[in-house]
């Protein structure tokens, strides 16, 4: 069944025109995926839609340290999400873990992706009415401007070209008052290692950026919102204990607030949680 209140929101990344229509069953696809060829430079589109043919987003962690964390991060970005907000956009969906949570309790999810494998699966795994899917670029979002409640970037930011104009994107299609949410390593040491096929220095898990508060500050200082909160998640102390995974057994609510002490007294944590409201 086509779903119109999806069909609906589409618009032209060019002109921004409103789409003809497309075909019942299609997912719309707003990147071309195919390898550049050398002369015309890197094609990320390319990259990523190997990469998740290649690394299944969709596979359980074996790692029950890794899992507990990512649970605890996924869970404190959904959390953050507001109460009030129906129409969400997953930018970068990987997993589609904000469709999974979100659609059964009757919100609306569009999982966004640039790698088409992903998108097709967050589709297939959960397949709910209110569940969209769209292969696009941050960049050039196949949007109207002003028209989502809350958009959702989780480990996202960290491996764009350019972070600014990432984050300039993502406000414009925030309805006034809206929420952006984004998740990212923190103070992460980027590392390289040297290409076995190009002989370049290659960034470890395609991380070209790290960030800390001063940082994230300067970014949102461009943007039409401001920063309502930054939430430090996943103390190293803890997780080189393993104490971490005594106190997920807890309860997210006893966990999470134990967290939060370990990062007043050594704010060393792997990731953080920025909230951003767009200005009114």
């Amino acid at each position: 069944m086509k779903k119109e209140w999806f069909f609906r929101l589409l618009r032209d990344p060019q002109s921004g025109q409103p789409l003809a229509a497309l075909a019942d069953d299609a997912v719309p696809t707003f990147v071309d995926p195919t390898p550049a060829a050398p002369a015309q430079g890197f094609n990320y589109a390319a990259h990523y839609a190997t990469d998740a043919v290649e690394f299944d987003y969709f596979e359980e962690y074996t790692d029950r340290l890794t899992a507990a964390h990512l649970n605890l991060l996924r869970t404190t970005v959904m959390k953050t999400v507001p109460a009030d907000a129906d129409l969400l956009l997953d930018v970068g969906c990987g997993s589609a873990f904000v469709a999974s949570h979100f659609c059964p309790k009757g919100r609306h999810v569009v999982s966004m992706d640039i790698a088409p494998a992903n998108v097709r699966k967050a589709l297939e795994r959960f397949p709910f009415d209110n569940h969209a899917g769209v292969v696009a670029d941050a960049f050039r979002l196949p949007f109207a401007d002003g028209t989502f409640d809350c958009i959702i970037a989780s480990e996202i930011i960290e491996h764009t070209v350019d972070p600014q104009t990432f984050l300039v994107s993502l406000c414009s299609k925030l309805k006034p008052g809206g929420t952006l949410i984004v998740s990212t390593p923190y103070m992460e040491r980027i590392a390289y290692s040297l290409c076995i096929h190009c002989n370049c220095k290659t960034p470890h898990n395609a991380h070209l950026h790290s960030f800390d508060k001063p940082r994230m500050q300067k970014l949102a200082a461009a943007l039409p919102a401001r920063i309502d909160s930054m939430r430090l998640v996943g103390n190293k102390l803890l997780l080189r204990t393993h104490l971490s995974m005594l106190f997920s057994h807890l309860g997210y609510s006893l966990w999470s607030l134990l967290d939060r002490l370990a990062n007043r007294l050594l704010p060393r944590a792997e990731h953080f949680v920025i909230k951003i409201v767009k200005n009114k």
